[in-house]
């Protein structure tokens, strides 16, 4: 069955999204995506009881996330 979008779920998520922007002074938009995607998240485990676990699932689904989770790795490992 689709899901029925109230206004009063658009206004509710578009509250928590200001809210959530408000912390900063300010956003560039090269980096909205960041922020965009980070409240994402955010909103994914705010139910969660295991929310690590859920943030590394979460990471782990993109193969971009994945290579550049290995990348870091690499390199922290030739600095030592």
């Amino acid at each position: 069955m689709n899901k029925v979008y109230h206004v009063q779920n658009v206004n509710n998520l578009d509250m928590r999204l200001r809210k959530f922007m408000s912390s900063f002074n300010g956003v560039a938009t090269k980096y909205l995506q960041n922020y965009l995607n980070w409240f994402l998240v955010l909103e994914k485990i705010k139910n969660s009881t295991t929310k690590m676990a859920t943030v590394t699932t979460i990471a782990f689904a993109s193969n971009s996330a994945w290579f550049e989770y290995k990348q870091q790795l690499f390199n922290m490992l030739i600095r030592t």
